[in-house]
């Protein structure tokens, strides 16, 4: 349990509020304890039933409000010389009852469908995964030996957005995109996290790429959204006039493209790219996200 005071309020304050809090605390617990432990219980058994099931990943407040009490202080906003904005201040001394609005209705914006076996964790993340899991006390399992073409579900991103400022020392990335069957080599070494445990919920929110918090979101696969090879323009333009020459399904796929998107038909860059996304040298990793989804269990 965290107690957080403001930071602006002076020290003896600050003990003695968090000494009440925690006081108060231990008082709900001595009397509700044995009803708590029951309700974690149920949830946690809840929680090791989610695989297959829709989860809300997060929400958003309704249009529906309610008008609540709110015990505030006289306040004033005037014209600032120093910042040259408004200036709020509260008068202390002269409590008010406010009457304000509250929008406290809220429901998921974004979900995701839990694997009904786990997530695995490809080798060349496991040891930094793993530590992290042990942290939470999330179960997992590693992989003694390589499995070939395993049924797999991958999330390749369309999208790509990292954060302009850095947070907490990382740059935060959205993803877009949707998650499709794959058959992939997972090698030894490798993580197996079951969906079938406690910590269900918490799982679904580390590693599903869409989630606000998850490792994804905290930029910590970012790498995995970083073009590495590219092919340089003349090299391009002659490959795509061989490749347009030996393939007329290709060009009649290119003739299309250029007739009905102006977007793709007025970018140099695009163009190129559609031959270079269809040759042997494009990286087929380049936005998929290094965690897989998985139906079977270990």
């Amino acid at each position: 349990m965290l107690v957080e005071t403001h930071s602006w309020k002076e020290y003896p304050e600050r003990v003695q509020t968090t000494r009440n809090t925690i006081l108060s605390v231990l008082d709900h617990v001595g009397r509700h304890g044995h009803e708590w432990l029951r309700a974690t219980r149920a949830a946690d058994a809840r929680a090791a039933r989610l695989g297959g099931e829709t989860v809300p990943l997060e929400y958003e407040a309704t249009d529906r409000e309610r008008t609540i009490d709110f015990r505030g202080y006289a306040w004033t906003r005037t014209p600032s010389d120093v910042s040259g904005a408004l200036m709020t201040r509260y008068d202390e001394t002269t409590p008010q009852l406010w009457r304000v609005p509250l929008r406290d209705e809220l429901v998921p914006s974004r979900t995701a469908q839990a694997p009904r076996g786990g997530y695995v964790v490809p080798a060349a993340h496991a040891d930094w995964v793993a530590a992290h899991l042990e942290l939470h006390d999330v179960h997992f399992t590693r992989l003694a030996e390589t499995v070939r073409q395993a049924d797999l579900e991958t999330f390749r991103a369309s999208a790509w957005t990292p954060a302009a400022a850095s947070m907490e020392g990382r740059q935060r990335m959205a993803l877009e995109g949707q998650w499709a069957g794959e058959r992939r080599d997972v090698p030894a070494g490798s993580l197996f996290v079951p969906i079938a445990q406690p910590a269900a919920r918490l799982v679904v929110a580390l590693f599903e790429p869409q989630a606000p918090d998850s490792h994804a979101a905290w930029g910590r696969f970012n790498a995995h959204f970083e073009r590495k090879e590219y092919m340089e323009s003349y090299v391009a333009e002659a490959l795509a006039r061989g490749m347009l020459s030996a393939d007329p399904a290709l060009r009649e796929e290119f003739e299309r493209r250029l007739r009905e998107d102006e977007t793709f038909a007025g970018s140099p860059r695009a163009r190129l790219e559609f031959f270079h996304r269809r040759h042997a040298s494009w990286d087929e990793r380049l936005g998929l996200y290094p965690v897989y989804r998985a139906d079977w269990t270990l």
